[in-house]
């Protein structure tokens, strides 16, 4: 059980990470995946998706110290609640700590998505590393 808002976001990145290249894996071998992805994924997150949350959580904390000077990722995370608790209006997305770590890992592949998805007010104080992640990343066969 995931219980700290730390916990909570990296597992959201992970599972963003994982779904994304499981997606295109499947989509290059010719078996594009068709509706909910996450319903479709397997049991167990791949290594390689955990070691790009990690990844990812360390360039938030390298890109955002003031944000996280003591509490780290929770610090940015509560930025970004701060913010958003102001004004949620612009929003399109409810903020959580997994959701937060979702678009944080979308966000970072340039997917198109990311932290707008709380207003642009989130998006803009926080900044959001690019991280390299694709099907060729994983580490599992999952022929």
């Amino acid at each position: 059980m995931l219980t700290t808002a730390s916990e909570q976001i990296k597992h959201g990145m992970a599972l963003a990470f994982f779904a994304m290249a499981f997606s295109e894996l499947r989509e290059e071998e010719g078996d594009p995946m068709t509706g909910e992805v996450f319903d479709q994924l397997p049991d167990i997150i791949d290594p390689a998706a955990l070691m790009a949350s990690e990844a990812l959580v360390q360039g938030l904390i390298d890109c955002n110290p003031k944000a996280s000077a003591v509490f780290a990722l929770a610090g940015i995370y509560k930025v970004a609640c701060d913010i958003f608790n102001a004004d949620p209006c612009e929003a399109d997305r409810e903020l959580s700590p997994e959701l937060f770590g979702h678009y944080c890992a979308m966000q970072a592949m340039g997917s198109g998505v990311g932290l707008e998805s709380f207003g642009n007010a989130v998006r803009d104080a926080i900044v959001v590393p690019n991280v390299e992640f694709g099907f060729y990343s994983l580490q599992y066969d999952y022929d």
